[in-house]
């Protein structure tokens, strides 16, 4: 899908279906909803891919089965023959299809030549076995060229690209360096702590103000920029690169002037704040948008956008 307008860009503005949520007819990251986007056309598409402790990798965003499934307990410490019959939840209600794995979304892709790419966005709590990464990285061969593995978990990313330094990868900071949200955080989920800057981070830059915002940012951007793969690209909350971009700091150029491009994820244009945040990115020169409601969003930017 592509719509046509007038930009100050080089390029256009890609919009990400997050959780292959195209027609928000069927479950998040199910089977069903990736062939529903892949058919209606769509060229970027983004779902959750968590390891088994078989090295299986199961459809779901989050470990814990009541969440998305009809199941009970932690999935990253299941089999697959002890998921592989759980039915995906919608509205809260139990549906009629079953959790998918990667091999199928990979078997999907194929049958869609046309998709751009497929970002495949990892949730592993625990390093992977040589064993799981070997059988991830033979899972997605056929379509290597035609996908990007994202993930929070720096040290799965930096495990994937010495196996297979060709792999585009994606990294998010989220566990490093996040909002204050009024939701509590899970309390296994770093960050853990509030720091100086009023951000959640448990850096010791942050444990005290030694400068400004401006400078605060920028000196984390530094220390991140190392956990990453060399030339990643980074997903980073949309309002973390506001908050970045007010007090002074230009992360997206920064990043840019280190090689890699940068999304900003997820932007909900149910709230109105958040069409105006999303123009004040592309206007900053973000290169991506996550976001459940691409067309939607395309549509009250002013802006190329391939979606």
């Amino acid at each position: 899908m592509q719509t046509e307008t007038n930009t100050s860009l080089e390029g256009p503005v890609t919009l990400i279906h997050h959780a292959a949520n195209c027609d928000r007819q069927a479950p998040s990251n199910s089977l069903s909803s990736i062939k529903s986007c892949l058919s209606a056309g769509a060229a970027f598409v983004e779902i959750d891919v968590l390891p088994l402790s078989d090295g299986s990798f199961v459809l779901l965003h989050d470990p814990n089965l009541s969440e998305d499934t009809d199941g009970k307990g932690n999935a990253a410490q299941m089999t697959r023959g002890e998921v592989e019959n759980l039915h995906y939840l919608y509205d809260g209600a139990v549906t009629n299809e079953k959790i998918g794995f990667l091999e199928g979304a990979v078997d999907l892709l194929t049958q869609f030549p046309n998709a751009c790419r497929l970002q495949l966005d990892f949730k592993p709590f625990a390093p992977l076995t040589e064993s799981a990464l070997q059988n991830f990285l033979s899972i997605i061969k056929p379509v290597m060229d035609r996908v990007q593995v994202s993930s929070v978990a720096d040290w799965a990313l930096r495990a994937l690209a010495n196996a297979e330094p060709e792999l585009p990868l994606g990294f998010d900071p989220l566990l490093y360096l996040d909002l204050v949200e009024e939701t509590p955080r899970p309390k296994n989920i770093p960050p853990f702590r509030i720091g100086a800057y009023g951000l959640l981070d448990d850096h010791p830059l942050a444990a005290y103000q030694w400068g400004t915002m401006a400078d605060y940012f920028a000196a984390r951007a530094k220390a991140l920029l190392v956990q990453a793969p060399q030339g990643c690209e980074w997903y980073i909350r949309a309002e973390v690169l506001k908050m970045a971009l007010d007090a002074g700091f230009d992360w997206i150029s920064f990043l840019h002037d280190h090689g890699s491009i940068v999304d900003a994820w997820t932007i909900d244009i149910s709230q109105p704040d958040q069409i105006a945040l999303a123009k004040f990115l592309v206007d900053h020169g973000i290169d991506e948008l996550t976001t459940d409601q691409p067309s939607e969003l395309a549509a009250k930017l002013n802006s190329d956008t391939i979606f």
